[in-house]
């Protein structure tokens, strides 16, 4: 009988590795970390985002957000504003500087993901994408099921 993959650990080795190479490489090609780039790419996508939206997106804690868009905004990336509707909301809006960088960002991150799956079919991509969206989406509940069916 085929044991099953070690998920957990395959994941933790397989996200230390990417996040260390990628990490590097972004610095080295774009001044940026993997984390700051994500950043800068959430609002090139959707300028405007709160910190607590990146938070979430990013799966980091908002102090941690709030930290690196100080120093992003240290560094014209980004700047902070005040929402016109609600005073008490403040949102992250991409600045010309951080435009720039992420459009020499991006080819080198489209670069390492055709990298990493150059060595997989078509199909064999689907299911990584899949298994992915699976887990970044479900994970909480999943896990959270597990716990209550063992104590029933």
């Amino acid at each position: 009988m085929k044991r099953s993959p070690r998920i957990f650990y395959l994941m933790n080795r397989a996200y230390a590795a990417l996040a260390r190479a990628a990490d590097r490489r972004t610095k080295a090609e774009a001044e940026l970390s993997l984390a700051q780039h994500g950043v800068l790419f959430a609002l090139s996508m959707n300028d405007g985002l709160t910190a607590g939206h990146l938070a979430k997106m990013l799966s980091m804690g908002k102090p941690s957000v709030s930290g690196m868009i100080d120093r992003m905004a240290e560094r014209n990336l980004v700047r902070r504003e005040k929402d016109a509707t609600d005073g008490r909301v403040v949102r992250v809006f991409l600045q010309a500087q951080g435009a720039a960088v992420i459009a020499r960002a991006n080819p080198v991150v489209k670069e390492m993901n055709a990298a990493l799956l150059a060595p997989f079919s078509a199909e064999e991509q689907d299911v990584i994408e899949r298994f992915l969206k699976h887990l970044a989406e479900n994970a909480e509940d999943v896990l959270a099921q597990t716990a209550k069916e063992e104590t029933v």
